[in-house]
């Protein structure tokens, strides 16, 4: 990658944007899910005391990044564990039982349990949304897209 960080934060009126980077789509996965992350809180000073399993499925990769995304979330709401580690162990496509292809991703997300005397946070993040979500191949590897609504 010729990129001088693996995500970059674009001006937005009213939330969060921004392009994440990787030589493969899983890593651009990985990207948004530490730009998000990075969002909330000093990604930098969490450790990984609890993992979750993430796998999802769904038609295309724009749904399956904002499902992914927002899956985070959801652990640091319903958990009470605020993220700071991302592996993506596989994603793509596949064919379903009908024979038609879905987009899929198999990810290990690591953190530790909320304390906010411990750990420096920065903004809620409410959801992921849908306006002007893209991720592209481009000649570097992948691009995303991605707004958060704050």
């Amino acid at each position: 990658m010729s990129h001088k960080s693996d995500f970059t934060y674009l001006d937005h009126v009213a939330d969060t944007k921004f392009i994440a980077y990787g030589g493969t789509i899983e890593k651009v996965f990985e990207n948004a899910a530490l730009a998000t992350l990075s969002v909330i809180a000093d990604i930098s000073t969490i450790h990984p005391e609890t993992a979750f399993e993430i796998e999802l499925e769904t038609a295309g990769k724009e749904s399956l990044m904002v499902d992914f995304l927002s899956e985070l979330l959801y652990i640091f709401d319903a958990e009470e564990t605020v993220l700071g580690a991302v592996y993506v162990k596989a994603a793509g496509t596949k064919k379903d039982e009908s024979g038609d292809d879905i987009w899929f991703i198999s990810a290990v997300v690591s953190g530790e349990p909320i304390d906010s005397a411990k750990q420096n946070f920065k903004t809620e993040v409410k959801a992921v949304t849908y306006s002007g979500i893209r991720i592209e191949e481009t000649s570097a590897g992948f691009e995303a897209e991605v707004v958060l609504d704050l």
